[in-house]
This record gives C-alpha cells, structure tokens and sequence, in this order.
C-alpha cells in the first residue's frame, strides 16, 4: 500500500516508524486520512509499533485525539513488575512435609501405595 509523502509524518507522530510503513499492505494494516481528524491505522493484529489502544474493529484512534489510553494505564506497571521479580527462598521440603502432616494428620509415606 502506498503511504502519501504528506501523511508519513502524522503517522510517525502516533509512533510509527520507516519500518513500520512496509507493513502496510492494504488489507491487514492500512490507514485512513480525514482533512479535519488527521489519520487512523487499521492494525488489528498490532503488526506496527503502535502501542495505544486499538478498538475490536482494528481501527485505532484519530490522529488528532492524541489518544494516550494505553501508555497512561500501563504508565509504571514496568516498575511495579520488577519488583515482584526479587529472588524468593526456596522452599525446604522437610518443612512442607511436617507442615501438611500436621494439617492433614497424615504421613506422606502412608498416601503414596
């Protein structure tokens, strides 16, 4: 699909890039150009680097909304991930073992036939 010269930059102000503009072939990414709204993909699939939201029809906002939905919702989440990522002990098989015992009240050798 032939992207317009005039129109590439309203496309990378959403967040394309060069390489994202082969990706467009007409039918699994387009794009729509509207005088007063600006520009829109259709990228249902997320092929592009686009990274907002993108409605269950595959269109994306309207260039002109400045849509941000996506990134102000996600906006730390990055932060928070990596702190649940801290090295947690492993767990001591013994210990497992007298603590289901004496919840259980049975012995681990009797269930095993």
């Amino acid at each position: 699909m032939k992207i317009k010269a005039k129109h590439k930059p309203l496309l990378k102000k959403m967040g394309l890039s060069e390489d994202d503009f082969a990706r467009f072939d007409g039918k699994h990414v387009s794009y729509e150009f509207d005088p007063e709204r600006g520009v829109r993909i259709y990228d249902p699939f997320y092929t592009t680097s686009y990274d907002e939201y993108i409605g269950i029809d595959g269109w994306s906002a309207w260039s002109s909304e400045n849509d941000t939905f996506m990134s102000h919702i996600l906006k730390g989440s990055g932060e928070k991930r990596e702190g649940t990522k801290a090295p947690r002990p492993k767990a001591d098989i013994q210990q497992m073992s007298s603590y289901l015992q004496k919840k259980f009240g049975k012995s681990s050798e009797t269930d095993v036939q």
